[in-house]
């Protein structure tokens, strides 16, 4: 038997296969038109602070939907050309790109259903990809309206001739804003904008045949021109998403509108007794943000945009009060610290008042009677989860995997349900979730209803599906949720799409007895930290290879670790020299006894050891790579990488990466080990 598969085989609860029009009960505009639904904090220029969430109700972002898609649809009747075959098509067929270029904030969902409502499809652009992906994904999705934060417009506008697809920028604040007082965009950008420099954006847009507005004009267009609403069908084109982390170019994952509706309707949770409220601060540039507000909207819930700095992420949650949390595990590992510096590491009595009553909830979790406490928890507890909210039902984690310690503890003194889940960008945001209640740990969970997986085997990697005592290989993913392919890109989407219908995740699997899966591996080069962020180790070692010291090198990082490490091993030709001059300008040791010490010494020398580090730091930063790109730790390895000795070389002198992480295995641990102290 090569394959094995998991199947959920209960019926998914709703049907995907939407209708093209809403009908009356579907909408959450027309079920909850008086409810909240999108919230910000306003920032006060004069106090220098935000102020408490200020909402739209759900009527009036229906409204500002209606407006803002019917004016977006008139500018492109006004600045595409009319005898452009190409574009007068795309006014008649829609079906084209609306690129968003913005954080998280109320008019980013408001634009991107604003252009679902005339069957366009949201292309968001971010920082993160740099500034010549930036150019690449305008011009390898054709977009020709971009709508965004008023600090991009500059951006823009540099690469305006690189980008010709481009005919409309609209920035999301408004060029009068600059009267009141109150910001609702990132102040400390805006800040930085007067109306002067409005007046220069503006003749410098014109003078590149470049259509320039703010958000309030286009809303007023469309009020003053409503169109019809031109519906999207279950097979369109919801929103393209460009994948980060790889070398080379950013690849385009289509997400259909059957996609991203299954995806909120099944992890949406109808309670008639409460309202969900979300803190949105996960970028919705990915999946995972997206497809989280979508399915609070659809149980007519509550989303609250963070003020964009995550040192007020607390702020931020304590004027919102959410419900739930989705988190990333870097987050709850500081939630972890705070919280066990107030309770279990405090000093005193109250450290151990604290000790009691956390082993005894945890005692009873344990025992599967719940996580709550009739003394313990209005003693105590209920005054922890009020650092995030005091109505906390529930925290949600992905990307990478917890110390179990950490969830249990979360789950006692903050009162709430605490999962872990998985998912791609090529699976719309899901896949695998743990179940309520469940005590299990280092595990995704089991396949959200409506979603098969099964493995295939890795012979390469030696993992098999007749591996004992649990199946391993290669998570292969079908249902709904999985995309339509990469836009472009024949070639990735054959090798991603095997089959009929599964789609080839890249992550090696193992199936446990009690139905839950495991992620215990990568297939392919790209791995994730714990941050949720791509890293491609190949590019860093290419860019290693450039630098004097450096004959050999392997990177590599755990999935549950937020930074790098790394193995290298240094040319003795300018290593040695350099080592030595190291020492003797620290002056820890004879210059005699330094000129005397080996090759081999060197590598071992701690001294050594932080010179190189800072050297290669340096290194990065001059290669422009981000902060979690950069070596936080090495070792120095004097032994060259071989196809005989080590045999962590292939005959052609490629890296054996899997067998060099067996190889290295306790020195990465001990690196890791070495940062933590």
């Amino acid at each position: 038997m090569k394959d094995i598969e998991y199947t959920n085989l209960e019926p998914s609860p709703v049907s995907y296969d939407v209708p093209n029009s809403a009908e009356p009960g579907l909408s959450p505009v027309k079920t909850y038109p008086e409810r909240n639904y999108l919230g910000h904090r306003p920032y006060d220029r004069l106090t220098g602070k935000y102020l408490p969430f200020v909402y739209q109700r759900y009527k009036e972002v229906g409204k500002s939907v209606e407006e803002f898609g019917s004016g977006v649809i008139h500018l492109l009747k006004k600045h595409f050309d009319p005898n452009n075959k190409k574009e007068q098509d795309m006014l008649t067929k829609r079906n084209f790109p609306l690129g968003i270029y913005a954080a998280n904030r109320p008019e980013w969902t408001i634009v991107e259903k604003a252009g679902v409502t005339h069957s366009l499809y949201s292309v968001a652009l971010y920082d993160t990809l740099g500034h010549s992906s930036t150019e690449y994904i305008i011009k390898h999705a054709e977009i020709p309206i971009v709508v965004c934060g008023l600090d991009k417009v500059p951006l823009l506008l540099e690469i305006i001739d690189k980008i010709p697809t481009v005919k409309v920028i609209i920035a999301m604040d408004s060029f009068a804003n600059f009267k009141s007082t109150l910001s609702t965009g990132d102040h400390r950008v805006l800040s930085s904008f007067t109306p002067n420099s409005i007046e220069i954006l503006q003749k410098w847009a014109r003078s590149k045949n470049i259509g320039l507005y703010d958000f309030d004009q286009v809303k007023e267009l469309g009020r003053e021109n409503p169109i019809p609403h031109f519906p999207p069908k279950p097979e369109d084109v919801y929103t393209l998403c460009y994948t980060s982390g790889t070398t080379g170019d950013p690849k385009s994952a289509i997400g259909t509108h059957a996609n991203y509706t299954f995806t909120a309707t099944t992890t949406a949770i109808p309670d008639p007794t409460s309202i969900r409220v979300l803190l949105s601060y996960l970028p919705l540039a990915h999946a995972y943000g997206r497809f989280s507000e979508n399915s609070v909207a659809v149980t007519g819930g509550i989303v609250g945009y963070s003020c964009g700095d995550i040192t007020k992420i607390f702020e931020d949650c304590q004027a919102l009060q959410p419900t739930s949390f989705s988190a990333v595990p870097r987050l709850v590992n500081r939630f972890y610290d705070i919280i066990s510096a107030r309770t279990v590491n405090a000093p005193g009595e109250m450290g151990e008042i604290c000790r009691r009553a956390v082993k005894e909830k945890l005692d009873n979790l344990m025992a599967r009677k719940g996580n709550r406490h009739p003394v313990w928890d209005p003693l105590i507890f209920e005054k922890t989860r009020a650092i995030i909210s005091n109505r906390l039902e529930s925290i949600g984690c992905g990307t990478a995997p917890l110390d179990p310690q950490v969830k249990n503890f979360i789950k006692v003194t903050m009162l709430c349900e605490f999962g872990e889940g998985y998912g791609m960008t090529e699976t719309s945001g899901i896949a695998c979730s743990q179940q309520q209640g469940s005590l299990t740990h280092g595990n995704i969970g089991r396949p959200f209803l409506g979603v098969e997986i099964r493995l295939r085997d890795i012979p390469e990697m030696e993992f098999y599906v007749t591996d004992k005592p649990n199946p391993r290989g290669e998570i292969l993913i079908r249902g709904p949720n999985i995309f339509a392919g990469y836009l472009k890109d024949k070639k990735n989407t054959e090798e991603t799409l095997v089959g009929d219908g599964w789609l080839a995740s890249g992550d090696v699997g193992e199936f446990c007895p009690d139905g839950n899966i495991k992620i215990i591996n990568r297939k392919k080069n790209i791995f994730k930290l714990a941050q949720g962020e791509y890293v491609a180790p190949e590019k860093l070692e290419n860019i290693l290879q450039k630098h004097p010291l450096v004959l050999q090198s392997f990177v590599t990082g755990y999935p549950s670790k937020d930074c790098l490490v790394g193995i290298i091993v240094p040319d003795p030709e300018t290593f040695v020299e350099w080592a030595r001059d190291k020492l003797k300008k620290r002056k820890v040791l004879g210059n005699e006894t330094i000129s005397n010490m080996t090759y081999v010494g060197l590598t071992k020398n701690s001294i050594v050891n932080e010179e190189f580090v800072s050297s290669m730091e340096s290194h990065f930063r001059d290669n422009k790579l981000l902060g979690y790109e950069t070596l936080k730790a090495v070792h120095l390895e004097p032994t060259p990488f071989d196809v005989e000795t080590n045999a962590l070389l292939t005959p052609t002198l490629k890296l054996k990466r899997f067998d060099a992480m067996k190889y290295y295995k306790s020195k990465i641990d001990g690196l890791y080990a070495s940062i933590g102290k």
